[in-house]
């Protein structure tokens, strides 16, 4: 830490923030930005929407997190009515109290509409949006929504930054926490090999098939039976699912997903949040081969180089909106880093099992494959800001800045 910087940043005055995150990812990153703000401002109030990394840092959550977890236009939709209540009720809970900022963190179609309305409102304070929308990916026109409705952006990645500023939008690269991650300690990987009853002399392929009920819905029967297929002609491999917390249950239904023999299952339900990334981090880093689905979870399998094929679908209606607005031929976050295809993925058709265990097969059987792959992960981790100073704390400190600023 630059103690000058903190110095300067402390108030004299308690601070008071209300942030927004509706996704397992959007509550790490909130937890850690909350981290943070702590050192700078120790008695610091914290009231918003978040889930169990940002309530274990003194969120006080209006309502369950996971309720504005919705993805795809078919589920937008048919939850459209409980999400403009819960929109309803944020402006109004921001604009009947006083806080020093807001912070909306990612999913931006529900966070953009909070924010447009407080400013309606008369919100004057400042309102940060945390990860910036992919405009560079689709839908170029929510440029547009983010001038009229936030003061300023973080972004994850150092390409968003020109994009936003060309459009007269006030941004900071802050980097990814993902790059300062602490790599698991023997003990962390003896402790979940022990959880899991893993064996140390076979390899391991682990499945990641989605943070929400919809995904693990579309993904899961399909990355069983590509993990049969695996299995059938790797047989000294061993299978591990990672489900995120209160998904176990439903992704151990054997009648709807059908996993190979012998598939053993994280379950990390009864781990704090900061217990359960460690096991988490420490399950990755033993893992030889990954299927998993899009989004940040391949950033994670980056930071602990482990090789992967990504597999992603969504809804017949979704996907042929966002099929022909897509403005970019990848959605994997390691090949937009690198501007590589290093990572294989299959979205939307393609996503069958027979295509996605030939991707696995191709790495899994051939040492080079491997190995370029592991090279383009530890260059998008250097990208994100591995090994530079500080970069944990720049999300506190530029919402610290802001607020003084302001």
């Amino acid at each position: 830490w630059n103690i000058h910087l903190v110095k300067k940043h402390k108030s004299k005055y308690p601070r008071k923030i209300f942030l927004i995150a509706g996704e397992p990812s959007g509550d790490s990153l909130g937890g850690n930005l909350m981290e943070g703000l702590l050192k700078i401002y120790p008695k610091v109030e914290f009231i918003g929407v978040g889930g169990p990394s940002m309530i274990e840092n003194g969120l006080v959550s209006i309502f369950p997190y996971d309720e504005l977890s919705v993805m795809g236009i078919t589920e937008v939709l048919s939850n459209l009515p409980r999400l403009i209540n819960r929109k309803n009720q944020l402006v109004a809970s921001i604009l009947n109290d006083s806080f020093d900022a807001v912070v909306t963190i990612d999913s931006p179609d529900f966070n953009l509409r909070v924010a447009k309305g407080i400013k309606r409102g008369g919100y004057r304070n400042p309102v940060i949006h945390y990860v910036s929308p992919t405009v560079w990916a689709w839908r170029q026109g929510r440029v547009k929504k983010i001038k009229e409705s936030v003061d300023h952006v973080l972004t994850l990645f150092p390409f968003e930054n020109d994009i936003l500023e060309k459009s007269g939008i006030s941004s900071t690269f802050v980097g990814h926490p993902i790059a300062s991650i602490k790599p698991p300690d023997k003990q962390e990987i003896a402790q979940v090999s022990s959880h899991l009853g893993l064996e140390p002399d076979k390899p391991i392929l682990l499945i990641l098939p989605g943070s929400r009920k919809s995904e693990i819905n579309r993904m899961g029967p399909v990355f069983a039976k590509a993990a049969g297929l695996f299995q059938t002609e790797f047989s000294d491999y061993q299978i591990v699912v990672a489900p995120t917390p209160r998904l176990t249950d439903l992704l151990k239904d054997k009648n709807k997903f059908g996993w190979p023999e012998g598939t053993r299952f994280f379950e990390s339900d009864d781990w704090d949040s900061k217990q359960r990334e460690r096991m988490k981090l420490s399950l990755f880093s033993v893992s030889n081969l990954a299927l998993a689905s899009s989004g940040t979870v391949s950033l994670e399998l980056a930071a602990t180089s482990t090789p992967m094929a990504i597999g992603y679908d969504l809804s017949w209606l979704s996907r042929q909106i966002i099929g022909s607005m897509l403005l970019v031929d990848t959605v994997t976050l390691v090949n937009l880093i690198t501007s590589t295809r290093a990572v294989p993925e299959l979205l939307g058709k393609k996503m069958i099992p027979e295509n996605l265990f030939v991707e696995l097969k191709k790495i899994a059987s051939d040492p080079s494959e491997q190995n370029t792959q592991i090279d383009i992960l530890k260059q998008s981790m250097i990208s994100l800001g591995k090994n530079s100073q500080n970069s944990n704390d720049l999300p506190a400190l530029s919402v610290a800045e802001i607020i003084e600023e302001s």
